[in-house]
């Protein structure tokens, strides 16, 4: 949720922090602004509603000056208005701030503010820090004392950047439990809570560790801690290239990421054998496994749970990591985490976690996003290596993380799955996007129904979550995904007649049964809708998948889900890139 921008350099900013908001759209806001310091004047303009919109009205690249700040927002405090959306200033105008988290004390510092005569404008909780910046200020401190003072009275997350109009070579930013990377370029510098804001200026990034500040300036960088000490920080190189945040001949950002899995789903299990191998052992010493995740990761890690029992003999538990305090009293020094996640950035993830390392239990991860806070806290972790993800729906990340869940439990099984397995993946990830016309008919049949469900049973439940998922989060359609075998325990009642249902049903030990509850539907008046390698009279529409491995027929079977989620959502004229209501990155609680 929530981006902020930042730069100073030679070139004019405006237009540099436009194309960083739009980059960071994929990741949820409802209002958007930029500051920008040009002579001894700020200029800021901002507004509700989406970036062009703003920019329209406001024309953001008229505004002058080679450093400024700009932030696209998630309202969590006060009103989606152009007041309340950010940069905000400070009484007298001299700083700006922007900010991604929530000030958890923001009501105690407002009524400190208050009465030492200081003016708000906003409903925010953001504001109050640019007024603490501001009485540092007052009391003689630099830039750096000031950052300092007010970064230790405030309780919660955030992600800080701030411009001082008595200090135009300077921004400085600070970060706790929220995303903040410098990208290094030349003679310009980079602040941002993404480094997709930046790509294409330079690829050379740090990322800041929690309590860290970082004063960016033109030519020089200084990191210090909240306590002052100095911090030494190596850059790192970020493999994404420009194209791979372009929409290229596409229609829309998740289209163009349905049809690169034939290339993800390779990177993923390209993974350096001595890591792997470490990442195993780690696995085979612990007690008990407990897989936590949030959304879609979290039925990667369903399938993890029947992998791992079914061929390496290792029992696991799966919880999601809103409910991770579930567990507290069974984590100890014994227990191994498993946290799945795309962005890395995952608040109730991250919450997740840093429980189980107060419990001493070991953290694993597995993350796309290279830099991520979920990669630094892990013991250990495996990069999925499926590159930016900007539509707002999982699609390549799933399959990228259940083609790395099978190199790593062939790994662990001792030769009950061995790696072969993967060795046709991609050209039968391939042979299923060839079915995008026949989904596309299917699409327009099924578009205005009100509701779909999706049944699967053993390792294809999760990928009937995930159908079901994709489908409301894109289309707004009421959509269900069900355990096959408990149709008749209640569900079954849903089904009426014209109602539309994937069964998720390649031939193997759970085929026949499958069917059988297909009939079952069918004979309701259910419209069945057949995910198989196997044609039957019971389904109604049939959508084929080449034979496989069973351990990696979720890979095979999701990509049909996600292109009738995508069409159905085109055909209904809505936008599947971002849907209301949501975000990519849930980076607050």
């Amino acid at each position: 949720m929530c981006g902020i921008i930042g730069y100073i350099g030679e070139e004019k900013a405006s237009p540099l922090l436009l194309n960083g908001l739009r980059r960071m759209e994929y990741r949820g806001y409802d209002s958007a602004g930029m500051c920008v310091l040009h002579g001894d004047r700020m200029y800021v303009k901002k507004g509700a509603g989406k970036v062009d919109e703003i920019n329209a009205k406001h024309n953001f690249i008229t505004l002058e000056g080679t450093v400024g700040i700009a932030h696209t927002r998630w309202a969590t405090h006060g009103q989606v208005n152009e007041t309340n959306a950010h940069p905000h200033l400070s009484c007298n105008g001299e700083i700006a701030v922007v900010h991604n988290g929530i000030i958890e004390n923001h009501q105690e510092l407002r009524k400190l503010l208050l009465e030492e005569g200081h003016r708000f404008t906003s409903e925010t909780d953001t504001e109050v820090i640019a007024h603490l910046l501001e009485r540092g200020y007052r009391s003689g401190f630099d830039v750096r004392l000031s950052l300092l003072e007010t970064v230790k009275m405030l309780k919660g997350a955030f992600a800080i950047v701030a411009l001082f109009r008595a200090n135009p070579d300077v921004i400085a930013g600070a970060r706790k439990d929220a995303p903040l990377a410098v990208g290094f370029g030349k003679n310009e510098n980079f602040l941002a809570s993404d480094v997709l804001a930046f790509v294409g200026r330079t690829d050379k990034v740090v990322f800041l560790d929690n309590y860290e500040v970082v004063f960016v300036r033109k030519r020089g960088l200084e990191f210090l801690t909240f306590d002052g000490t100095p911090v030494v920080k190596t850059p790192v190189q970020v493999a994404w290239e420009i194209g791979d945040v372009t929409r290229k001949e596409f229609r829309h950002y998740t289209i163009k990421e349905i049809h690169e899995q034939p290339d993800t789903v390779e990177r993923a299990i390209y993974q350096d054998r001595d890591k792997l191998e470490s990442f195993c052992k780690i696995v085979r010493d612990s007690a008990k496994i407990y897989v936590t995740a949030s959304g879609t990761s979290y039925h990667s890690g369903l399938i993890a749970k029947y992998l791992l029992a079914k061929y390496a003999k290792i029992p696991c538990e799966v919880t999601l990591a809103s409910e991770f305090s579930s567990l507290n009293g069974l984590i100890d020094e014994r227990s191994v985490i498993l946290a799945i996640s795309q962005s890395g950035e995952t608040a109730d993830v991250l919450h997740a976690i840093a429980a189980a390392k107060r419990s001493r239990a070991k953290v694993l991860s597995i993350v796309n996003v290279v830099g991520s806070s979920l990669v630094r806290e892990s013991d250990l972790g495996l990069l999925m290596n499926c590159g930016p993800e900007i539509g707002v729906a999982a699609t390549k990340s799933f399959t990228a993380q259940v083609a790395l869940i099978n190199l790593i439990v062939a790994k662990l099984s001792n030769g009950n799955l061995v790696e072969s397995h993967l060795k046709s993946i991609v050209l039968r990830v391939q042979q299923v996007l060839r079915n995008e016309e026949h989904i596309i008919e299917i699409s327009k049949q099924y578009s205005e129904n009100p509701d779909f469900y999706f049944v699967g049973r053993g390792i294809h439940y999760p990928v009937s979550l995930e159908g079901a998922l994709k489908l409301k989060e894109l289309s707004y359609i009421h959509a269900e995904g069900m355990a096959a075998g408990e149709l008749k325990h209640g569900t079954l009642a849903l089904i009426d007649r014209g109602t539309p249902v994937v069964v998720i049903n390649p031939e193997d030990d759970t085929y026949d049964d499958t069917l059988t509850n297909a009939a079952e539907m069918k004979a309701r008046g259910a419209k069945i809708i057949g995910i198989s390698t196997k044609i039957s009279d019971i389904y109604d529409e049939f959508v084929r998948i080449p034979e496989g491995h069973e351990s990696t027929y979720p890979i095979l079977e999701v990509i049909p889900l996600q292109m009738l989620a995508y069409y159905i959502t085109v055909e209904r004229q809505q936008n599947p890139d971002y849907p209301r209501n949501l975000a990519k990155s849930v980076t607050v609680k």
